[in-house]
């Protein structure tokens, strides 16, 4: 693939476009002989207000993804995880869809107000299938923080991105004690429509982070999934199954380090 980016009007905008090719069969092995995977993906982010270095913030995007696919031959799948990776369980599933073509559409927004900070995404997935009615899919997330030792999340202008947080004091480092974060996020999904039958799932996360230093963290979640109007399900074996609603209960704790 290819992709290309760069910022305008004195880094208050950014813009990127990229084209990648592929092909992943059935097996998830890669393969570029079989099918024809083309996707062209475009972004924008702007800040319509940005003050005290990015302590004070309004981030506004919008992105863009087309994947052509072959629909004699080619399949697309949609399918999450509840919240969490250190699973391989997916609560809710598509299973695989011959499509000619997807569209998808993201739009973003980001608030930072000093140690608080709110943002959410939206996305609309329209999918080109005869086989499966053309189905539209669509998904959500918001979530607030807050730095109860006064850190602020760290945003480029460069990238319209978030970065690495830097606590005022390291852990140790002169009697600091890091910074603590606390996190609330919800999250949706919906993969029911027209044929399709994947399920439809909501996730409740409440989260305290603790960085000792900029490459040292300590993260502890607590995720409630909530799952409903799932059809023939699938496990990681293969094996296909129907089920009904259900629930989920998720605690997790990871140590990383980054450098």
């Amino acid at each position: 693939g290819i992709e290309v980016n760069n910022t305008i009007l004195n880094k208050r905008m950014t813009w990127g476009v990229g084209a990648f090719y592929g092909d992943t069969d059935d097996d998830g092995d890669s393969d570029f002989n079989n099918n024809t995977r083309a996707d062209i993906a475009f972004r924008l982010t702007g800040l319509p207000f940005y003050d005290d270095d990015g302590r004070r913030l309004l981030h506004l995007g919008l992105g863009y993804l087309f994947q052509a696919r072959s629909e004699g031959g080619d399949r697309l799948r949609y399918r999450t995880r509840p919240e969490s990776h250190l699973t391989d369980v997916r609560l809710v599933d598509t299973g695989r869809i011959a499509a000619k073509n997807a569209n998808l559409l993201n739009p973003e927004i980001a608030f930072v107000w000093g140690p608080f900070s709110l943002q959410g995404e939206y996305f609309w997935n329209k999918v080109d299938s005869t086989e499966a009615n053309d189905p539209t899919f669509q998904g959500a997330y918001f979530f607030g923080s807050w730095f109860i030792t006064g850190e602020n999340r760290p945003y480029s202008t460069k990238g319209g991105t978030f970065g690495r947080v830097k606590p005022k004091r390291n852990f140790l480092d002169d009697g600091g004690f890091g910074a603590w974060e606390l996190g609330l996020r919800w999250s949706w999904i919906d993969l029911n429509d027209e044929n399709i039958q994947g399920g439809e799932e909501n996730n409740f996360t409440v989260g305290l982070n603790w960085y000792l230093n900029p490459n040292y963290r300590l993260m502890f979640n607590y995720v409630y999934a909530d799952v409903k109007d799932r059809g023939p399900f699938e496990d990681p074996d293969g094996n296909l199954f129907r089920t009904e609603d259900g629930d989920a209960n998720i605690f997790q704790m990871r140590f990383q380090v980054d450098f």
